[in-house]
């Protein structure tokens, strides 16, 4: 029999290899921005070569009235409980 810990008999601890969570974690971000990206509406993607918007006054026009319904009076709200199970005898 031989002193020491048992610790001695376990075998060298050897490097832990992250590379392949670290590549499809970063292929899954991609993949998720490309999607996200896909489905911007047309309007918020401008090409680079694309001339910067042009800024011009704004049109005034007469105020719209505001359009003003009549709606008939709600009917009064009636809360009943509900049964769930049958009443005790």
């Amino acid at each position: 029999m031989t002193s020491g810990s048992l610790t001695d008999l376990d075998p060298p601890p050897s490097p832990e290899r992250r590379w392949p969570f670290y590549v499809a974690w970063g292929m899954g971000g991609m993949v998720i921005g490309a999607v996200l990206f896909s489905h911007l509406p047309p309007s918020s993607v401008r090409p680079a070569n694309a001339p910067a918007p042009i800024a011009t006054a704004a049109v005034t026009a007469a105020p719209v009235a505001p359009r003003v319904v009549n709606l008939p009076p709600a009917a009064p709200l009636r809360v009943a409980p509900l049964q769930i199970a049958p009443a005790r005898p």
